[in-house]
């Protein structure tokens, strides 16, 4: 026979079925073993109620569509599920985030170009200014190291540069007083010439063209992504390579490395793509000891949680047997020396 049968038989039908009802929906409260009825009786008694707040009361569904779009497209710019923020959107970069695993697909792509010699255009060198082998960038580079100038003596002084036939961007650029508008001019037909060649290295190589951008636009949104999640975060990291001085992360702070192992076991739980186990594995140095004791201590943190959830308590406080100190024997009042306290050490 039911609970809900046995009490009707003492109270109106009703009130036993609002009882049961009552019942079921408490069990579904978390702990609600470990309290008793007059407390509970207490809280709800505390519990408010939307009264007045019309708009809330109307919804007809957990989470308006209108409050989706706004994190969607407002708050949410990660990668993660939902558009969640990970680790590697906020400061993926220095772990190598995307860059790592896109690179290497671009310089590959680029050198097959180059050995079929699709890129000769460009690179080509024929040894000297003059050769009509050279590609653009040769003539660029020959240009930027004066190969092509000519330099008149005044006063004042005035600049000529000549580039000769047959090559990319021939002609002769001045007289004119100053030597930047000179170099402007000739590298204004430079990078003409150029945009036609890569152009067309883009429709006789469409789909390596195509995978050598897709590749380098991962990495350009990585980094972009990074700048503006850092912003909206308030994160200011400064001019950490040009001014390392007057950066604001400060490196190697005591109080930031202390409080960043004591957080390890935590960060080891974060096992998503792009998470935080994945960024800080990808920076430890696994070549040194404390490179590798990070990593160890993440995976530790996971066994533990491992363990736990199976009702196995783990204790990881380890007793420093090398302090010049007696040891507490937790069971009773003796005192142990070192040499004691490690003879009694069970593995």
């Amino acid at each position: 026979m039911t609970t809900y049968n046995r009490l009707k038989k003492i109270i109106p039908a009703d009130q036993a079925l609002a009882n049961q009802a009552l019942s079921r929906s408490l069990r579904q409260v978390k702990d609600i073993f470990d309290t008793d009825l007059p407390a509970v009786a207490e809280a709800v008694g505390e519990l408010e109620s939307n009264r007045d707040l019309d708009l809330i009361n109307a919804l007809t569904t957990p989470i308006p569509a209108v409050v989706t779009a706004f994190v969607g497209n407002v708050l949410a710019t990660g990668t993660g599920p939902g558009n969640t923020l990970t680790t590697n959107d906020v400061i993926g970069i220095a772990a190598g985030a995307t860059v790592t695993t896109e690179i290497p697909v671009a310089t590959s792509v680029i050198q097959e170009l180059a050995n079929i010699g699709a890129l000769d255009g460009l690179t080509a060198n024929g040894g000297t200014a003059s050769s009509s082998t050279n590609g653009v960038y040769t003539v660029m580079s020959f240009c930027l190291g004066n190969a092509y100038t000519i330099v008149t003596p005044g006063p004042p002084d005035t600049f000529t540069i000549t580039i000769p036939s047959p090559l990319p961007g021939q002609g002769t650029y001045g007289p004119d007083l100053s030597f930047g508008n000179v170099i402007d001019a000739a590298f204004g037909n430079l990078i003409a010439a150029a945009n036609i060649v890569i152009a067309n290295i883009a429709t006789t190589y469409s789909s390596e063209t195509a995978q050598a951008n897709e590749t380098t636009n991962a990495c350009a949104e990585q980094l972009v992504l990074n700048v503006t999640n850092c912003i909206a975060a308030g994160i200011d990291i400064g001019n950490v390579v040009n001014d390392p001085a007057n950066a604001n992360l400060v490196a190697n702070s005591v109080s930031t490395v202390l409080g960043l192992t004591g957080q390890l076991h935590d960060i080891g739980l974060d096992i998503t793509a792009g998470g935080a186990a994945q960024f800080f594995e990808n920076i430890a140095n696994t070549t040194t000891l404390s490179g590798q004791a990070v990593i160890a201590s993440m995976r530790e943190g996971r066994n533990i949680a491992v363990l736990n959830a199976v009702g196995i308590v783990l204790d990881t406080q380890l007793v420093d047997v090398n302090a010049n100190t007696t040891v507490a024997n937790n069971l009773g009042t003796a005192q142990y020396t070192v040499a004691e306290a490690r003879a009694n050490i069970i593995i």
